[in-house]
This record gives C-alpha cells, structure tokens and sequence, in this order.
C-alpha cells in the first residue's frame, strides 16, 4: 500500500539523517491543476488522492501535461515515487503514480518518522503559457499548488 511505502520513505530517510540534520520536502499539493486533470480521466484515480499516469493518453490543451510532469520529475526527489524521470522527450513513463497530499498528511509522515518540523506550508503559483489556438484569450493558465517543508532531527 502507498501509506507503507511513503512511511518506510520517510523513515529510511530520517535514519540516514545526522542529529541535526534538515531534510528538505517538496512534492504537490492538494488540488493542485494535475490532480484537477486526472480527475477527469477514467481509471486515474486508484484512491483518494492518489494517481496513475500515463496509462491512457492524457489531453494535450497546450500546456503539455505530460513533458510538464516529466520536467517536474527531473528536478525535484520524491519519498514516494519510482524515482526521477530521465527522458529526451520529456514525458512520464506509462504507470508513474502520483499523490497529492495536505499539510496534514506530510506533518503526520514526518512527526512519525521522529523529525520536527521546522517550515511546512503551501506554495501556490499561476503558470502562464502561450497557446498555439483554441484559447478566447490566447494564453492556458495553470494553477500549481506543492507542500515545502523543512524537518529536523532532533
């Protein structure tokens, strides 16, 4: 189960920690515009929260969701996913799953695993990209919405 896999994450991750060491989160948020996304493909969702990507072919509408998620996986560490995505073109690999957790569900994973938490909140952002057609104004608005968070081992 996710939940298992995420906590023993954590957990590895805390162990491999010095005391005083600072670990460094940051994944997506709640509602953030890809979750909004893969609720309206079938079979997407496997539970509240928690997606599969890539396993039927996403809507392009200008933005690119998928070489957007490939990038995004590139330049950030996960604790709960295969891994970062390494691809000339830039797209998710069939299959990859995806959570979109709350400020609650990060402390409780972290406060678990032994660390303080120092900083854990959201950050919000509107990505604006040119259209290529299809769009009244021109320009796709996206909202990305990620959890940041600092923990410390006591």
């Amino acid at each position: 189960p996710k939940s298992l896999f995420m906590k023993n994450a954590v957990i590895n991750a805390s162990n491999i920690l010095q005391k005083g060491g600072v670990l460094l989160f940051r994944d997506f948020g709640r509602y953030d515009d890809d979750q909004l996304q893969l609720n309206s493909i079938v079979g997407a969702r496997l539970e509240d929260n928690f997606y599969m990507r890539g396993f039927e072919e996403e809507k392009d509408e200008g933005y690119g969701v998928l070489r957007e998620a490939g990038s995004r996986t590139e330049s950030i560490n996960y604790v709960h996913s295969a891994g970062p995505v390494h691809s000339s073109s830039m797209e998710a690999p069939k299959g990859t799953v995806c959570y979109f957790f709350n400020l609650e569900d990060v402390r409780k994973l972290f406060i678990d695993a032994g660390l303080e938490v120092l900083q854990l909140e959201y950050v919000t952002r509107v990505h604006k990209k040119s259209a290529k057609s299809g769009t009244a104004n021109g320009a796709i608005s996206r909202k990305r919405i990620w959890v940041h968070g600092r923990f410390r081992k006591p």
